[in-house]
């Protein structure tokens, strides 16, 4: 085996072999998304972001939400082409929500490869194949490669703009300067968060260039940093002409020029601005009306807190601040034990060599200061804590990064091979046994998957995904009362938002949640009670009310 996978990794002329293992692995991808989506329901954020994607192809970009965002069109493109085809079974194909969903997952595949090239050109083909399967493997990106929302975008533009801006380190040609900017500029119509993606993006190439010339003993030349200046100054220009041209091409120019001052903000640093600056108000603003208008819309509902439910963490639920680490504790229970024993590996064996360290700054540092940067902004300074789903977008970074593990794969010895090879397939295991809920995985430390609601809520659990199963529950126990509201005896079926009180008050439900444990879960995400008339009335009996 090891020389069957030598020839692959050190013959340039295996090259399209290396391709075709990459293809096989995302061929199963897609399949495996094939036929899990067709059995999850409409999830709660879907129609929105698919209704703005039908309206931009019918020339109507006004917001209908802060969230939604232009990539939706991407959704939308399969029925908008139905419409040009006579009626038949083709045109009702093309116009169904199986073919819009697999939209996204024709994206996430194109993630995927880009994950393979982006760990092959670091750490040779081996290393790559096993970060596709990282990739590949990982529940949550399976879950959200499914869905018409916008979080697999954003995820993929990440890894896209990081790709761009190491490429740019390796040879400042005109082609890759062109090549950043419209990677940034791309970015800015998945989600709000690609805003960030500019500065850290610009501050890590600073860190490479500014510790580049120290090395190469420039660090004290004047001209050295004029021609750094210059370079910065035009790869700013060229990221500012990409932000504009891509934001009027996907809101249509719609609105575009609007003088500041005719924006209605509700973010009061938009609208302090409007009050202490007058002068700001004549200037025309250069991106359409909508965009700027969702920045604002965004950052007010995060200041407050709204736009969603209460959040959830750990037993406890509260309205408006949320909780510091919750990405923490999301990441630990939601992300696959194999991939964080992979990803732990990896940086300890990546730090404790000198030779890998001293690669830090060419390399990995494109890898890890954004994961550092996210890891720490939406653990300690973000407020909208709905769901593990925010903070996708470093997950491809940390998939890339793990392939450094095995940089020396060669040099394995029979006990880590098969160490390896035990952790991959418990991670199939793992990953499958959720076969086709994948968006309320839970990792085995959350063992029964009945109390997965006792850690966390949200779309981390319960996005109605699993309404279809629901329905069928309901149908075959037709005496199950679904979310009853009050104190009732017989067989009752809650879902978990509701039942911790991240969609209700959070009192609604504490006699149920508070005395009694679910006897089954459906679809990983709605909770059945068997409660009897007598233990109602023992209830009642303790805390002196009756239902």
């Amino acid at each position: 085996m090891k020389r069957f996978l030598a020839f692959f990794d050190a013959h340039q002329n295996a090259l399209p072999l290396q391709n075709l293992a990459a293809a096989v692995l995302l061929l199963s991808f897609f399949a495996h998304s094939f036929y899990s989506v067709r059995q999850i329901a409409t999830t709660s954020d879907e129609p929105l972001h698919y209704k703005y994607g039908q309206r931009l192809l019918k020339g109507n970009a006004a917001r209908i939400k802060e969230s939604v965002m232009p990539v939706s069109a991407w959704n939308a493109l399969p029925e908008a082409l139905a419409e040009l085809l006579p009626q038949g079974k083709l045109q009702r194909f093309l116009g169904s929500q199986l073919v819009a969903r697999l939209m996204t997952t024709l994206f996430a595949c194109a993630v995927g490869w880009l994950v393979f090239s982006f760990a092959r050109r670091l750490y040779g083909f081996f290393p790559a194949l096993l970060s596709l399967g990282l990739y590949v493997f990982d529940p949550n990106i399976l879950a959200h490669a499914q869905l018409i929302t916008t979080d697999l975008y954003a995820t993929g533009a990440l890894l896209l703009v990081v790709f761009c801006a190491w490429r740019l380190t390796v040879s400042r040609s005109w082609g890759n300067r062109v090549l950043f900017a419209a990677s940034l500029g791309l970015a800015q119509v998945t989600k709000f968060t690609a805003i960030s993606f500019v500065p850290v993006i610009f501050l890590t190439l600073l860190i490479h260039d500014v510790i580049q010339l120290r090395q190469q003993g420039r660090g004290d030349r004047p001209r050295a940093w004029a021609g750094l200046l210059r370079e910065y100054l035009l790869l700013l220009g060229l990221v500012s002409l990409a932000v504009v041209l891509v934001l009027n091409a996907a809101y249509l120019g719609q609105r575009t020029l609007t003088p500041f001052g005719e924006y209605s903000f509700r973010y009061d640093f938009f609208s302090g601005l409007q009050q202490k600056f007058p002068a700001l108000n004549q200037l025309p603003v250069p991106v359409p009306y909508a965009h700027l208008q969702g920045l604002d819309w965004i950052f007010e509902f995060e200041r407050i807190g709204a736009g969603h439910g209460n959040h959830y963490l750990l037993g406890q639920a509260r309205t408006g601040k949320g909780f510091w680490g919750y990405f923490f504790v999301a990441f630990l229970l939601k992300e696959p034990l194999a991939t964080q024993i992979l990803l732990l590996a990896a940086l300890w064996v990546y730090f404790s060599d000198p030779k890998r360290r001293a690669l830090l700054w060419r390399q990995e540092l494109f890898l890890l200061l954004p994961v550092l940067f996210y890891t720490i902004y939406f653990n300690f300074f973000y407020n909208s804590q709905v769901g593990l789903r925010y903070y996708l977008i470093v997950f491809p970074l940390l998939q890339v990064f793990a392939g450094s593990l095995f940089v020396n794969w060669r040099r394995f010895s029979t006990r880590q091979a098969a160490a390896l090879a035990g952790l991959l397939a418990y991670l199939v295991v793992s990953v499958f046994s959720y076969y086709p809920y994948y968006l309320p995985y839970f990792n085995e430390l959350v063992w029964d998957r009945r109390f997965a609601y006792r850690y966390l809520a949200d779309s981390n659990l319960d996005w109605d995904q699993g309404q279809l199963a629901l329905i069928r529950y309901l149908q075959a126990n037709p005496q199950a009362d679904f979310d009853p509201g009050t104190i009732t005896a017989g067989k009752i079926v809650v879902a978990p938002n509701a039942l911790v009180g991240v969609t209700t008050d959070p009192q609604q439900y504490a006699w149920l949640r508070d005395n009694f444990s679910p006897k089954e879960v459906i679809a990983f995400e709605y909770l059945v009670y068997d409660i009897s008339t007598q233990e109602v009335k023992d209830y009642c009996a303790r805390v002196h009310t009756c239902p």
